[in-house]
């Protein structure tokens, strides 16, 4: 997740307050691993939108983009390892799970206590 999703309010301080109180929560029960792209990572391959890389255990990886109006399945092998490499790119660019999730649970506090994350 990019820095800005915690930093720039979309909804009011109470509700995202609890959005994010429920993402570190479903990050403490290691239902996923977050990692923050923080500001100073500068511009990144996946500016454009949201991606997905999925792997299955009975079929071929998967990459869905998706942009303001479409999203696209991506399944070209050759293709996939472009994105599977940038990915990999910008999960190292990302904060470890750990300070993740206290940068989640940090602006969450913040939204609690009526300030806006820093």
């Amino acid at each position: 997740m990019h820095e800005s999703i915690l930093r720039q309010p979309i909804i009011g301080a109470n509700d995202m307050a609890e959005q994010l109180a429920h993402i570190a929560a479903v990050a403490r029960r290691r239902t996923f691993i977050p990692q923050i792209l923080p500001w100073s990572a500068g511009a990144h391959p996946f500016m454009m939108g949201t991606a997905w890389l999925m792997s299955f255990g009975d079929a071929p990886p998967l990459m869905y983009t998706e942009g303001m109006y479409s999203g696209q399945i991506i399944d070209d092998p050759e293709i996939l390892g472009y994105y599977t490499k940038a990915y990999d790119r910008l999960r190292a660019a990302a904060l470890s799970p750990a300070a993740s999730l206290k940068m989640i649970e940090a602006a969450a506090e913040d939204y609690r206590n009526g300030k806006l994350p820093r």
